[in-house]
């Protein structure tokens, strides 16, 4: 299996996940999407502190207007 990357995003509309609330301008992280690989991706806090999986369907429905790439990307 390939190794994805993990990518910095900032959250621009609140929204729940794994227990936890993230509100606007705070940072994530999560493992790089795969279109031919569906498994779960890892999310982590902005501590790089690993937070819950979530599938493909959920991440491109954040990527729907919940979060954004972060420019730096570090």
């Amino acid at each position: 299996m390939p190794i994805r990357s993990i990518n910095k995003y900032t959250v621009i509309k609140r929204f729940s996940l794994g227990k936890r609330m993230y509100d606007v301008l705070d940072i994530i992280y999560i493992q790089e999407h795969d279109l031919n690989i569906l498994e779960p991706q890892k999310v982590f806090n902005d501590k790089k502190e690993y937070v819950t999986d979530i599938s493909s369907d959920m991440y491109l429905s954040l990527r729907k207007g919940f979060i954004v790439q972060s420019i730096d990307n570090c």
